[in-house]
């Protein structure tokens, strides 16, 4: 597991404590620090002393720089689970299903679990899958007879998910709205899919406790 932090100890000392009590299957686990702050590193490493600290850079270095970060470190891991700092787990997740999909179904670039009503037009058509769609996103619920997920083309998220290395393999973009750059580079292949875990109307596997951005660059 790699988790990216901006230094709010108020999120990450919720969110990695629900992440390692709820989810199945987690090796090592490495934080990556975009803080810039060596007082909250320290921190860090007092209060999860079985955790990997790696810093970004001396001072913070923005998102890209950050994911550029934990791209170097997911290399050559079959799967990685990504956590940023800011979401607390919901219900029991075990990373082996998800690792079993990705393996079997390699046209799909992640997995990742839902989270609740966030920004005000996914509250206004009643969620995350439903406000994609009000702007003309497809979602497909899939199964395999023993697990549900829901494919689509609509992004690539840095919400919690498991990456598999074939996406890892693809190198993270520089520059501004990097995140969305990468989802598209992705999508340029028409058989790839995205997937959030679980079915239509599942109630939201984790909770984005986030209520302002720590970091920048995005």
């Amino acid at each position: 597991m790699i988790v990216l932090t901006n230094g709010r100890a108020d999120c990450i000392i919720q969110s990695l404590p629900s992440a390692t009590g709820s989810v199945v299957g987690i090796g090592s686990v490495t934080i990556v620090d975009d803080s810039g702050d060596p007082e909250y590193r320290a921190w860090l490493a007092e209060e999860f002393p079985g955790c990997t600290i790696v810093p970004v850079a001396e001072q913070a270095a923005g998102y890209w720089r950050a994911m550029q970060t934990v791209w170097s470190l997911a290399a050559g891991a079959p799967h990685v689970f990504f956590v940023e700092d800011d979401f607390t787990f919901n219900r029991p997740v075990d990373l082996a299903e998800l690792a079993a999909a990705l393996d079997t179904y390699d046209h799909l670039t992640q997995i990742a679990l839902i989270r609740q009503p966030w920004f005000h037009n996914e509250h206004a058509h009643g969620g995350l899958i439903e406000a994609l769609e009000a702007q003309g996103q497809v979602f497909e619920e899939r199964t395999d007879g023993h697990f549900w997920w829901i494919e689509h083309r609509a992004c690539f998220t840095g919400n919690p998910s498991l990456i598999p290395a074939r996406t890892l393999a693809k190198p993270w973009p520089e520059g501004a709205w990097s995140e969305s750059r990468f989802g598209r580079g992705l999508f340029r292949d028409r058989a790839v899919r995205g997937a959030y875990w679980g079915r239509r109307g599942d109630p939201p596997a984790v909770t984005h406790i986030g209520h302002e951005r720590a970091g920048y660059d995005y």
